[in-house]
């Protein structure tokens, strides 16, 4: 899976996506649109995918998702204008539901066969590290390819990762815990929702878990602060020393969790980003990109997922995944829509402090959380 992973999100295209697909589609309004096609599509396809999960298998949903991936790319490598942009995007956002609820269950499901769901926390965070050393270093060699032959060269390239990720999906074996279920779509979709009703920590948690994805948005709109006190040259090293800084969060996150516990490392991470978000924005200075993000994301996403694996029922696993990945994209989309409004009328440190005070929503909910636990 740590393979799987790196495979998945080596995409050299990362730094310059925007400019390809202005490139292809002929305008930056038409590669917005492509984008916010790529979120929908995602958001659509995420409940019918968790189900798909449940009822199917870890092992088949993961492959699906991994050739769903290798057409989306193969199609962004060989577009000739937007149409087949989005048609690639639609499947990229496919591949990512099918991914999103699956791939946490497959591992905790693996654990659970073996007795060891204890160590959670631990194996879920070297498993993930690997998207941020992936990303890190693809941006790297990516910016060295445009440079030096063209941006559809960056992407033809990608293709070839995409391709082993496929390769190492079908190396994967179903953990034995798992089994078809007998009920019905429907009739399992409401068993996940009654789960979710009945259990006040799960409640809390799936808020908790789309707020923070919410505040992902304020990726897209940090360059621009960042570029207002650095040169614009350092912006591919400054988002290469946050991919570091993830990387190094998840590798710890098994030890911190296993000494502070899953709900109080979510709590002090939640409130460490709060703090050293405010301080880089209410004050600007040229220190102010190195805290401004999140700091403690690794260690906080795997506290927040073992809280929720923990409390999904065996048989709605993914399923109650999915529910929670798609309330994490509506919001998501409201909160960037209403941050990109902001922005335009009072300024980027507007919007950004305005993405940190909605997210400041989730500190009591993990403070309940902690008391429970």
């Amino acid at each position: 899976m740590s393979w799987f992973n790196f495979c998945g999100d080596f995409r050299m295209y990362g730094p310059i996506m925007v400019i390809y697909f202005a490139q292809v589609a002929g305008s930056y309004a038409a590669a917005a649109s492509v984008l916010a096609v790529k979120m929908l599509a995602s958001a659509a396809f995420e409940v019918p995918t968790g189900v798909l999960s449940d009822r199917l298998g870890r092992r088949g949903t993961m492959i699906a998702g991994a050739v769903a991936m290798v057409a989306a790319h193969v199609g962004y490598a060989s577009a000739p204008g937007y149409g087949v942009l989005l048609a690639a995007v639609v499947l990229e956002g496919l591949a990512t539901a099918l991914w999103s609820g699956n791939n946490e269950s497959l591992l905790y499901d693996t654990l659970l066969e073996i007795g060891r769901e204890g160590e959670f926390a631990r194996h879920s965070g070297r498993v993930n590290s690997m998207f941020q050393i992936a990303l890190a270093v693809a941006a790297a060699i990516g910016g060295v390819v445009a440079g030096a032959w063209s941006l559809r060269a960056v992407v033809v390239l990608s293709v070839v990762p995409q391709v082993l990720c496929l390769l190492v999906a079908l190396g994967i074996r179903e953990p034995r815990v798992h089994r078809p279920l007998e009920t019905n779509v429907l009739g399992h979709l409401g068993s996940a929702l009654r789960g979710i009703r009945g259990n006040p920590v799960l409640q809390r948690m799936t808020l908790v878990s789309a707020l923070r994805y919410s505040s992902e948005s304020a990726a897209q709109l940090s360059p621009v602060f960042v570029a207002g006190l650095w040169p614009l040259w350092t912006l591919g090293l400054w988002r290469t020393f946050g991919h570091g800084v993830a990387f190094a969060g998840f590798r710890a996150s098994g030890w911190v969790i296993g000494k502070l516990g899953a709900a109080r490392t979510l709590l002090f991470g939640e409130l460490f980003d709060a703090v050293a978000n405010t301080v880089a924005l209410v004050k600007p200075t040229v220190v102010s990109p190195v805290l401004l993000g999140s700091p403690a994301y690794g260690i906080s996403t795997i506290a927040q997922q073992t809280l929720l694996q923990r409390e999904f029922t065996d048989r709605e696993r993914a399923t109650m995944g999915s529910l929670a990945s798609l309330l994490g994209s509506v919001l998501y989309a409201l909160v960037a829509l209403g941050a990109g409004l902001v922005a335009d009328r009072w300024g980027i440190v507007a919007a950004l402090l305005g993405i940190q005070a909605v997210v400041l929503i989730a500190l009591p909910l993990a403070w309940w959380v902690n008391r429970r636990a």
